[in-house]
């Protein structure tokens, strides 16, 4: 039988599967002074009118600055792990100066954050857009099967995801931010957002939910490339995405109606 027959089909307004808390999330990454990464507009109450509020060259400079800082943080914190990354170093790669890494972000820590909110929120533009055409489970799975190999050829992501749970084990105040953040992004009726989208999980003792398979198939795939990294003759490139196409197959199975 046609799983489409047995569960919802994915909700074509991409709002549906992605939870309210992302305008959170998005928030939490905007420059401390407010500037927005989108003009604003003022509409007149009872009219047509739409008034479009141009850049400034303020707004475009900061924006430009705190884009190459990221950038520039991303590749020092996966170069030099966490502890050995430093902001002079992450300010001279970005060809800025420490002071602007201040103006934008309040610690190292901060920039750390902001750089895996960042990552979190591509990643779910990139699969809402891959959706955007899919119209049953079965096709839901395969795009989102496709997501995660091309994941696990993100090296930098992932080890950057190591290295600040790392650093979040040894630091309870940022272990407690991490959560925080974490928190947000999993809204009380994901679960049944996800059947929704991909199918319910089995009701089986073996099974797992679909926020649980979601949550830890990333982490899997941290610590595979890392291994990877470590004996890429035992576990080469083309056998790192056998291993993740094989248990994203496992952990996203549909059950027989």
């Amino acid at each position: 039988m046609n799983t489409e027959s047995c569960v919802q089909r994915f909700p074509t307004v991409m709002s549906e599967m992605l939870p309210a808390q992302i305008h959170h999330e998005s928030a939490s990454l905007l420059p401390k002074d407010g500037n927005v990464d989108f003009p604003r507009r003022r509409a007149s109450i009872g009219t047509n009118d739409m008034t479009v509020t141009k850049v400034t060259k303020h707004e475009l400079k900061t924006r430009e600055t705190r884009e190459l800082l990221l950038r520039a943080a991303e590749t020092i914190f996966v170069r030099e792990g966490y502890k050995g990354a430093e902001l002079g170093e992450i300010a001279a790669l970005a060809g800025r100066t420490k002071g602007a890494i201040y103006a934008q972000f309040e610690s190292k820590e901060d920039i750390f954050l902001a750089l895996v909110e960042e990552n979190m929120m591509r990643h779910r533009a990139q699969v809402a857009d891959l959706l955007k055409g899919s119209t049953s489970v079965e096709a839901n799975l395969a795009v989102m099967r496709d997501f995660y190999l091309k994941l696990a050829d993100n090296d930098s992501y992932s080890l950057l995801m190591l290295e600040f749970k790392l650093f979040c084990r040894r630091n309870p105040k940022s272990h407690k931010r991490l959560q925080k953040l974490f928190a947000g992004v999993i809204s009380e009726d994901q679960e049944q957002r996800f059947s929704a989208w991909i199918g319910p999980a089995g009701k089986g003792k073996d099974d797992v939910s679909r926020v649980i398979a979601v949550q830890t198939l990333q982490p899997m795939i941290s610590a595979l490339i890392l291994e990877s990294q470590l004996e890429p003759a035992v576990l080469s490139e083309g056998v790192l995405k056998k291993v993740v196409g094989r248990i994203f197959d496992a952990l996203f199975e549909v059950p027989k109606c």
